[in-house]
C-alpha cells in the first residue's frame, strides 16, 4: 500500500472512529436525559442514524481497500495462479459495473434531496446520500487500481485472493505449527 493510500486509510479509520464516538455519546446522553430528566435531545436519535449511515459506508471503503470482506475462497485458492487472474480480473469487472450503478443512482438521489432538510436536524438530505456516492466511487478507483496493478504486474499471486484469513484460520494454523515442531 503506498503512502497516499495509508494515508486515506488512517483519514478512512479516523473518521469511522469519530463517528462511533459520536453516536454513542448521542445515544447515551439521551438515554440519560430521558432517563432521569424525562426530556430529550430532539435531534440526537436523527444524527446517531446519519453517522451510522456514514459509519457503514466508510468501512465498506476500508474493508474492501484491506480485502476483509465476508467472501468464500474455497473455489478460488484450488485455481491455477493463471485462472485465479482470470476471476480476479472478472471480479473486478463485475464490480465496476455494479458500483457505476451504485455511483449513478447515489448520484441522482443526492441532486434530487439537495433542496430537502431532515425533520429535526434541518441538515440537508445530501449529505447523507453523498456518502454512498463516495463510498462507491472509491470502490471504483481501488478498482481500477487493483487491475493496474495486476495488469501491469505489481500484484503478488497471493493477492489475487480477495478475501483475507481471519483471525481463528490464524490461530488454528499457529497451532498446527507448534503441533508440527512438537
Amino acid at each position: 500500500m503506498g503512502s497516499f493510500s495509508k494515508q486515506i486509510n488512517r483519514l478512512l479509520h479516523a473518521a469511522i472512529a469519530v463517528c462511533l464516538t459520536c453516536m454513542a455519546t448521542f445515544v447515551f446522553a439521551n438515554v440519560i436525559l430521558r432517563y432521569f430528566f424525562n426530556e430529550g435531545l430532539t435531534w440526537a436519535e436523527e444524527a446517531s442514524r446519519y453517522l451510522f449511515i456514514w459509519l457503514i459506508f466508510l468501512g465498506a471503503i476500508v474493508a474492501y481497500q484491506e480485502n476483509v470482506h465476508l467472501g468464500v475462497d474455497t473455489l478460488v485458492n484450488r485455481l491455477s495462479a493463471k485462472n485465479k487472474r482470470k476471476l480476479f480480473i472478472l471480479n473486478n469487472i463485475i464490480l465496476l459495473a455494479t458500483m457505476g450503478l451504485v455511483v449513478h443512482g447515489t448520484w441522482k438521489m443526492t441532486v434530487l434531496t439537495s433542496d430537502q432538510v431532515s425533520a429535526s436536524m434541518q441538515i440537508p438530505l445530501a449529505w447523507v446520500y453523498v456518502s454512498g456516492f463516495i463510498c462507491s466511487v472509491s470502490m471504483v478507483c481501488i478498482s481500477i487500481y487493483n487491475l493496474y496493478r495486476l495488469i501491469t504486474g505489481k500484484m503478488a499471486d497471493s493477492e489475487l485472493v480477495m478475501t483475507s484469513d481471519n483471525e481463528d484460520t490464524q490461530l488454528i494454523a499457529g497451532e498446527a505449527e507448534e503441533g508440527a515442531k512438537k
